[in-house]
């Protein structure tokens, strides 16, 4: 409740205390009910003091008819805090964090949804609208992810607190690679031309170090014989 509805019926508190006790005053003879006879005739001698006089009851019967017909909890109010229920075993308030909490744990089950922003509108009908900009991966199916992220946090909404979702309205934002994606390219690597080059001089001289060493050895083998 604002605090000029409250400060108002305040007011209206008061005054009308303050006349059921005059008024009780006159029924038991304590106070000569003359009194407002000769207040009210000084109050219409002026006619400033009875446009003043009835200002206030104009505004008192509005303020009368406000507290009668109008005394519940304003809605725009509730939707900035959440949703009241009542039943036999008393009352409880679903607050917009608690609703902000069980989408963000919906989403966090999706590992395709890299990230996500919540926004959770409760209207003066009571009615549950969310409202999600998410980033996905790159290879992510956008229809059928989302399709699916809607129908799940409704129904996580609906059985944990038993509100109905009027709509999840999702906007995808971009989409990012979640570095799993990244594939590994192996390459062969190839030899500088000179190293190829020195490379096979080497393994040749070898070949011919090897030959003239084996021809040496039968040379010797020869003379010995």
């Amino acid at each position: 409740m604002k605090f000029f509805d409250k400060l108002g019926l305040a007011i209206f508190s008061l005054i009308v205390l303050v006349l059921s006790i005059v008024l009780c005053l006159i029924g038991f003879g304590v106070m000569d009910s003359t009194i407002f006879t000769v207040l009210i005739g000084k109050v219409l001698m002026f006619q400033s003091y009875t446009n003043v006089m009835i200002g206030v009851c104009i505004a008192l019967m509005l303020l009368a008819i406000k507290c009668i017909f109008f005394s519940g909890v304003d809605n725009a109010e509730e939707s900035n805090e959440g949703i009241l229920l009542q039943n036999n075993d008393g009352k409880l308030l679903i607050t917009v964090d608690t609703l902000k909490n069980l989408v963000e744990g919906t989403v966090s089950s999706f590992n395709n949804i890299i990230d996500a922003d919540t926004n959770v509108i409760i209207t003066k009908d009571n009615d549950v609208v969310i409202n999600l900009s998410i980033n996905v991966t790159k290879r992510t199916v956008i229809k059928e992810t989302t399709s699916k992220l809607q129908t799940k946090i409704k129904k996580e909404i609906k059985d944990a607190t038993d509100l109905e979702v009027k709509a999840v309205n999702i906007q995808v934002i971009k989409a990012e690679d979640d570095g799993n994606n990244d594939i590994e390219e192996v390459k062969e690597v190839k030899e500088p031309k000179v190293v190829k080059e020195v490379k096979e001089k080497s393994s040749k001289d070898n070949k011919e170090e090897k030959a003239s060493k084996e021809k040496k050895i039968e040379k010797e083998i020869k003379e010995k014989k």
